[in-house]
């Protein structure tokens, strides 16, 4: 019971020192106290704050894309085909990047799993003291108690016999009541030593423990590899040049990017209030943990500083004296008892009381041991600097890659984005059909034919082509009754000078023409051009 080792000394690491060192404030700005407090308003209100700044850069961040997007999606500019392939070469190396920043998360994420694994596992050491309090005082309780009941009336009635030496008797009977006096205060001091952590369910508590850090870890993975999943298929989009994937995959990133940011402030949140308990863990445990035990008592068993004497340790040495008093007794009654009485009952119950002080004297041994502040304080220790030490790195860790993760999955949505909007087949200048970049082309796809090149490099005016339209519609009215012509599914009808039909094909078009003045008036597609020039 004296002052911890220099093995059990603690000290907070320096990256929760730093962590620590960040400003508390309200929402007015000013610095609060930075001490650990969970239950304060003011202390979660500054907590809530820090871990507002990764939340007040989401929305800055999605203000942005919005607003981008709103400018960029009625934009149809072509671009060289440069640009797109530096497009795609930026979109790869984001998501390479990316998937490894979702790398350092998945590290980050198991290391904690670790280290909490640690911590555990010292806490159920922990756990074990407690129970073995509770057992040895339980024993100690039922040695003295209910197992010394008969044996003591026994012994009292082979008292009673008469007998002639009354001095005797008298020693006899005052070893007696100091026998049963002593038994009942150790009974009373094993009830103390046992009544404060009967509500303790330590073992209890840590397998709950271990089923959140469990669920936690499965929670954290799952996220990460999500995160993951959308950079590989980014990476996979960007270089199978798959368009429709893409546009898929940009709505993924987005929500990669909210959940990035998300996570960002939780963690800053937890990790600055991890920060600010390892300062004192042992005080933050006593003061705020879920033991309805005294707080001097848990600050005594995992300080181990010895401010003054603790309450389990004066109940342990009240139970040691009474014990000690009736082992004495009962070697009283041991060498004049048989001396006195010829009871066959006497023996026996003596017997009794010496194998139940026995077994009293060994669970006090136990209970030295396990009351012991140092071993507490030992195992404390060990948790502490298996959470405070690797689990904040591990955490820490875990921040830094969540907030790289969502500035990279910002610039995979621009980039993705500006390549999908810029990608979309357009038509250029000149008539011809760019090919997307990014997606695949279709071999069924549809194209209008190019018109044939004008014979003297100009159009026909829309006046003369009317008029070859009329002169057409004639033609169709005059030759109606006349037996129509196919010929490689086009149709001729004209007459020359002579009056007989003319018939010929021209590239699978219609022409239709009158003689005049031993000329032909042709009209073709190229009346369609110009309708066509004149609708666009």
């Amino acid at each position: 019971m004296g002052a911890a080792g220099a093995s059990d000394e603690y000290s907070p690491p320096l990256l929760a020192r730093l962590l620590h060192a960040l400003p508390h404030i309200n929402v007015t700005l000013h610095r609060v106290n930075d001490t650990f407090a969970p239950n304060s308003p003011i202390y979660l209100e500054s907590l809530g704050i820090l871990g507002s700044i990764p939340g007040a850069w989401l929305i800055l961040t999605l203000t942005v894309l919005l607003i981008y997007l709103l400018t960029r999606c009625c934009d149809r500019k072509q671009r060289p085909p440069k640009s797109i392939t530096a497009l795609k070469i930026t979109l790869m190396i984001l998501s390479v990047l990316c998937c490894g920043a979702i790398g350092v998360g998945l590290f980050g994420n198991d290391d904690l799993h670790n280290a909490m694994l640690q911590s555990i596992q010292a806490g159920n050491q922990l756990a074990a003291l407690v129970n073995t309090v509770k057992n040895q005082s339980s024993i100690l309780e039922e040695a003295m108690g209910s197992r010394a009941r008969a044996p003591l009336a026994r012994l009292a009635d082979a008292l009673d016999a008469p007998v002639a030496n009354q001095t005797a008797l008298g020693t006899l009977l005052r070893a007696l009541s100091a026998l049963r006096n002593n038994a009942s205060a150790a009974v009373s001091a094993a009830d103390n030593l046992r009544r404060p952590l009967a509500a303790l369910h330590l073992d209890d508590f840590m397998k709950r423990l271990w089923v959140w850090e469990a669920a936690r870890w499965a929670g954290g993975m799952a996220g990460w590899c999500c995160g993951g999943a959308v950079c590989v298929a980014l990476l996979a989009a960007a270089a199978r040049r798959s368009r429709r994937a893409l546009l898929l995959l940009c709505v993924c990133a987005l929500g990669a990017l909210v959940a990035c940011w998300a996570a960002g402030a939780a963690l800053a949140a937890g990790a600055v209030a991890a920060a600010d308990a390892c300062q004192d863990p042992a005080r933050a445990l006593a003061l705020h943990a879920p033991h309805r035990l005294p707080v001097d008592m848990v600050h005594y068993y995992l300080s181990c500083k010895v401010s003054r004497e603790n309450v389990l340790t004066a109940e342990l040495r009240n139970a040691q004296r009474a014990v000690v008093a009736v082992r004495q007794a009962l070697a009283v009654l041991s060498r004049g008892a048989p001396q006195l009485f010829n009871d066959p009952n006497l023996q026996p119950a003596l017997g009794a009381l010496g194998a139940g002080t026995g077994e009293a004297e060994r669970a006090l041994v136990s209970l030295s041991g396990a009351l012991e502040c140092r071993m507490a304080r030992a195992y404390f220790v060990a948790a502490a600097r298996a959470a405070c030490d690797g689990g904040l790195q591990a955490l820490s860790l875990q921040l830094l890659a969540a907030i790289i993760a969502g500035f990279l999955f910002t610039a995979i949505v621009l980039v993705d984005s500006h390549a999908w909007i810029y990608i979309n087949p357009k038509r250029s200048v000149s008539g011809e059909e760019q090919a997307p970049f990014l997606s695949t082309s279709s071999a069924g796809s549809r194209t209008l034919p190019r018109p044939a090149p004008f014979p003297n490099g100009k159009p026909p005016s829309y006046s003369a082509a009317v008029q070859l339209m009329d002169l057409a519609d004639r033609d169709r009215e005059r030759d109606r009754e006349r037996p129509r012509s196919r010929m490689s599914g086009s149709a001729t009808l004209g007459r020359g000078a002579s009056g007989a039909p003319a018939l010929g094909a021209l590239g699978g078009s219609h022409t239709l023409g009158r003689a005049h003045n031993g000329k032909y008036a042709t009209l073709s597609k190229q009346c369609k051009t110009l309708e066509s020039n004149d609708f666009y």
